[in-house]
């Protein structure tokens, strides 16, 4: 039996059953999971910094924190997938604000990543909802927190001033990366946070780790590929009809200041919000607690540095834990020294006045987290 004792079973007369899905997380159960590792061309062997252990000889791009695949190794559902826990209990599963933002798909609400770019990443832009809806696929809104960043590196974000479409149809039909000199070149800075909308061309600059957390797509539409070719000189396939149609030119993201959060131990700060996630940064010394409140959606925890218990369960760096939805408060607690990032889907109109009435933050404030989109500032104007 794992670590975990009698969690996610029952007892039955004359024995122990496995419990459903509905009776682990309706409570709010806690899950710890272990990612799902993909290798890419572009990738390296940084992830082994957070305790990941990779495949010998492999260059691995991304540690896909909540892919459906990703399993769960302690806690509420210890031995299943993610994709099982959902499809089983949609409703326990997720909550309504995170069936709302999923469609009613039974698919875990939020896609977590942590990404290591040995190289450039391909340059690219995705759908939103509607336009990826003919796919039955829902779009792709994200947001990257810079991780690591090695001197020089940078973000790739929107089209430079005065850039036309032409312009950029014309360099990306060359297949050899021309593209990147027509888009704005952002410093990539650890501890920065940017929210890219779907319809931006973007890419992620050579020499960065990020988190990256994201509406749970796959939709992507490649519109460069730096020359790169496999094995046998053929290059990458390329979507430039699709990304073409999709893309909004006007859209050229910054970096989104935290807002501070009042805290009774250590810092906490927002890092970006909008209708399809909010991201937390908590940092506590050891010993330090921070009780994390019981949430209509799944919440996912991660752990970057030191080490930490989320209620009953251990995390060390690298390791993330999900939080079912419920009313329960679960505890953070530090083992050591560390920072941990908080994920979810919010209820902005509920989540975010909260913060303005006691924290005191104004809207204009709170407003920013959602860089280019209007999410929470229609929120709170409609409080």
């Amino acid at each position: 039996m794992s670590r975990c004792g009698l969690s996610g079973w029952r007892v039955q007369q004359g024995g122990l059953a496995m419990a459903g899905a509905a009776e682990e997380t309706q409570a709010g159960g806690v899950s710890v999971v272990e990612p799902r590792l993909d290798a890419k061309p572009w990738g390296g062997r940084r992830l082994e910094r957070y305790g990941f252990d990779l495949p010998r000889g492999e260059t691995i791009g991304e540690a896909l924190v909540t892919a459906g695949e990703a399993m769960i190794t302690a806690g509420a559902g210890t031995g299943r997938s993610l994709a099982d826990i959902v499809r089983t209990d949609p409703e326990g599963a997720l909550g309504a604000v995170a069936r709302e933002a999923v469609r009613g798909r039974a698919i875990f609400p939020l896609l977590v990543k942590l990404i290591d770019a040995q190289e450039n990443l391909s340059i690219q832009v995705h759908p939103n909802d509607e336009q990826a809806a003919s796919r039955d696929r829902l779009g792709k809104t994200e947001a990257w927190h810079v991780l690591t960043a090695e001197p020089g590196s940078s973000l790739y974000l929107g089209l430079q001033q005065g850039v036309s479409l032409e312009e950029l149809q014309a360099a990306a039909q060359r297949l050899d990366g021309a593209s990147a000199a027509l888009l704005r070149k952002v410093p990539a800075v650890p501890n920065t946070t940017v929210l890219i909308p779907a319809g931006t061309v973007h890419a992620l600059g050579a020499g960065v780790m990020v988190y990256e957390i994201q509406q749970p797509s796959d939709v992507t539409f490649r519109m460069d590929d730096w020359g790169r070719v496999d094995a046998q000189g053929n290059p990458r396939e390329m979507h430039l009809d699709e990304g073409f149609v999709v893309m909004n030119p006007t859209l050229r993201p910054e970096l989104i200041d935290p807002v501070d959060l009042a805290a009774r131990e250590g810092r906490r700060h927002m890092l970006v919000a909008c209708r399809h996630f909010a991201l937390e940064r908590v940092a506590l010394p050891g010993g330090g607690r921070y009780t994390m409140p019981g949430h209509a959606s799944s919440q996912v925890v991660t752990v970057l540095e030191g080490a930490a218990t989320v209620g009953s369960e251990r995390l060390g760096a690298g390791q993330s834990a999900v939080m079912w939805p419920g009313r329960m408060e679960t505890v953070l607690e530090a083992v050591r020294p560390m920072v941990a990032l908080r994920g979810w889907v919010p209820d902005l109109a509920a989540d975010f006045p909260v913060l303005t009435r006691r924290a005191a933050i104004d809207v204009s404030t709170l407003a920013t987290l959602s860089g280019l989109l209007p999410d929470v500032r229609a929120a709170l104007e409609l409080q």
